[in-house]
């Protein structure tokens, strides 16, 4: 005979609160991690749909091919960075009473050509001066001009060149360096610059001189008017040593346009220099595992930016560009900086003939050396000036 516990069938069931409390804390946990998954991914997520929507065909591309495509002429995928000298106070854009939006001209404070030879991954740099004087051409309603190439961006972005700005200057470019084509653009204002610098964590920087600019301005008070009339309060004292220099966004924003610098590195094309070791430094930094990995990085990089940052790179283009920085060799990278140097490609003419203006143009008033030079660059070999003559 089964004989039964009466004590046992009146007491109370074990509570399940505690199982409750665990199942709440795991949907909270659960919950949490949408929450920040949704955040670090938003800004990403969201610049992912623009493109698509910009550009749904190249989505499809993509879809079609995950690994992405660059487009290329001659086994060449050419690209423009461009740096304008905007401040943080001055909107790209405004409206005038009757409702009519226009566009604010911003000169261009850096112009970077950079071309990646498809076959062996090798790089090739070319740096333009700010004060060359060019032919801008024309296109349908736009009228062409001559006038110095840090002025065409600002162009092409009030002028309503079709493509704006830069297919403007991209134009311009393939006219005077030779190249087939620029594929594509990309540009950067100084807020976007010290954003994406930070949000890498800094860049490392190794400076071959160093050099103290007593005059390098500062933002906001290039007007002031200072008490004791000598401007010393419109700019600030840099310093950089030689060597190995780990540098914020704004260090390397000052280290990049600093124009001022003594031990010869006063010159526009001493800075343009520098300016190409920033950006490799930058690629470099972002293209570490410990930034990939970091989605808290990759979100700041996109959500900070705004209209600091503009770029034509496609979202078919995007996997096949970041897959071709991986093999490109940092030390390995060529680099031209046209200048008026002795043994360079320009010459600086009167300046009574262009209104008292300081510019440069090629020697020989042609820019058949400087084309010249540039196949030699992108073959791999060092180019050379062959007639000094103006």
């Amino acid at each position: 005979m089964q004989y039964v516990d009466l004590g046992q069938l009146h007491q109370k069931p074990k509570s399940s609160k505690k199982k409750n409390f665990l199942k709440f804390g795991i949907i909270i946990l659960f919950v949490s991690l949408i929450l920040y998954a949704g955040y670090i991914l938003y800004w990403p997520t969201l610049s992912l749909i623009k493109q698509i929507a910009r550009s749904p065909k190249a989505a499809l591309s993509l879809i079609k091919n995950p690994e992405g495509e660059l487009k290329e002429s001659n086994g060449r995928t050419n690209f423009l960075l461009i740096g304008i000298d905007k401040r943080s106070n001055i909107p790209y854009s405004y409206s005038t009473s009757n409702g009519d939006v226009h566009q604010n001209g911003f000169l261009t404070d850096t112009i970077i050509v950079a071309s990646v030879n498809k076959e062996n991954k090798k790089v090739s740099m070319i740096s333009i001066p700010r004060d060359l004087w060019v032919v801008v051409p024309s296109s349908g309603k736009f009228k062409g001009y001559q006038g110095k190439i840090n002025a065409v961006y600002a162009s092409g972005e009030q002028g309503g060149y079709d493509g704006g700005g830069m297919a403007l200057l991209s134009k311009t470019l393939e006219k005077i360096l030779g190249i087939d084509e620029i594929h594509y653009s990309t540009r950067i204002d100084f807020d976007g610059f010290r954003q994406g610098i930070d949000s890498l964590g800094g860049i490392d920087v190794t400076v071959d001189k160093a050099f103290d600019d007593y005059e390098y301005p500062i933002e906001g008070k290039e007007s002031a008017n200072c008490p004791d009339k000598t401007f010393s309060c419109r700019y600030l004292h840099v310093h950089f040593n030689a060597g190995a220099n780990h540098m914020n966004g704004q260090t390397a924003l000052e280290f990049a346009r600093s124009r001022h610098g003594t031990n010869g590195e006063g010159s526009d094309f001493a800075r343009a220099a520098r300016q190409q070791k920033v950006l490799v430094a930058a690629k470099d930094k972002a293209l570490k595992a410990e930034n990939l990995l970091d989605p808290i990085k990759i979100n700041n990089l996109f959500k900070d930016f705004g209209q600091s940052v503009e770029t034509d790179i496609d979202v078919s283009a995007t996997v096949a560009l970041y897959n071709l920085s991986k093999e490109v060799n940092s030390n390995a990278i060529n680099s031209l900086v046209l200048s008026n140097a002795p043994d360079s490609y320009l010459y600086v003419p009167p300046a009574n003939q262009y209104g008292g203006a300081y510019t440069l143009l090629p020697k020989g008033n042609s820019w058949t050396q400087i084309q010249d030079a540039v196949d030699k660059l992108f073959s791999g070999e060092t180019p050379a000036q062959k007639d000094p003559k103006q």
